[in-house]
C-alpha cells in the first residue's frame, strides 16, 4: 500500500503515460536541429533519451562545436523496443553517419513497420532514403540535397512535411515548427499551441 502512495511510484506512473521518443546523435550534427527537437518534445511533456550511434558514451560534437552528452548509445536499444517517435537532425556527416548505420536501419524499419513516427530533418531525409523507408511518400529535405533522395520520394518544399506517419523538414530554420508538428502529432494540437505560446513562437 505505502508503494503505491508513494510520490516515486506517482512518478513511475507519469512516466509509463508519456510518449516517447528517440532522438539520435552522431559527430557533425546540426546543432539547433538537435537541441530544438529535444527541447521543444521535453516542453510537450514527451520522454526523449538521447541516443549516440557512437561506441561509447563520449560527448557528441556537433557541427557548430556544441558537444552533447548522450543518455544512451545505440546498442543499448533493444532489437525489440518501440517508442513512439524516432527522429534524426540533420547536418550533412550526422546525414550520411546515419544513412552508413545499419542499425538505424534496422530500427527506422521496425518502427516503421509498426506504424510509429519516423521522423528526419535537413539532410538527413538521405538516411531514410538509403533505409528504403516509405519511398513513393512526400518528403522534403535541405533544398541542396533533393537530387540525392534520386527520385524515391514525391518531392515537396513545404517546411514540414507529414505523410503517413513519416515527418520530414526543411533545415535549421524549420527546427521549431518540426518539433511543434511531432509534439501535436503525439500530444495532440492544443499542447502543440500552447508550447508554441509559451515559447512566443508565432505559428
Amino acid at each position: 500500500t505505502t508503494l503505491f502512495r508513494s510520490n516515486e511510484y506517482k512518478s513511475y506512473l507519469r512516466n509509463m503515460s508519456k510518449p516517447k521518443a528517440l532522438v539520435f546523435l552522431a559527430t557533425g550534427f546540426e546543432d539547433i536541429e538537435f537541441v530544438s527537437t529535444v527541447d521543444i518534445l521535453k516542453r510537450g511533456g514527451v520522454d526523449v533519451r538521447m541516443v549516440s550511434i557512437l561506441e561509447d558514451l563520449v560527448p557528441v560534437a556537433g557541427k557548430s562545436g556544441i558537444r552533447i552528452v548522450p543518455d544512451c548509445v545505440i546498442s543499448d536499444i533493444k532489437s525489440d523496443e518501440l517508442v513512439d517517435l524516432v527522429s534524426l537532425p540533420g547536418g550533412l556527416p550526422a546525414a550520411e553517419a546515419f544513412a552508413s548505420s545499419a542499425e538505424i536501419g534496422k530500427i527506422y524499419k521496425r518502427h516503421n513497420d509498426n506504424g510509429k513516427i519516423v521522423a528526419a530533418i535537413c539532410a538527413s531525409p538521405l538516411a531514410l532514403n538509403a533505409h528504403k523507408i516509405n519511398h513513393g511518400r512526400k518528403a522534403t529535405i535541405y533544398p541542396a540535397l533533393h537530387l540525392r533522395l534520386d527520385g524515391h520520394y514525391t518531392y515537396c518544399s513545404d517546411n514540414v512535411v507529414v505523410d503517413g506517419n513519416m515527418v520530414t523538414s526543411r533545415g535549421p530554420g524549420t527546427a521549431m515548427e518540426y518539433g511543434l508538428k511531432l509534439v501535436e502529432l503525439l500530444c495532440g494540437k492544443a499542447k502543440s499551441e500552447k508550447v508554441a505560446k509559451d515559447m512566443l513562437y508565432l505559428l
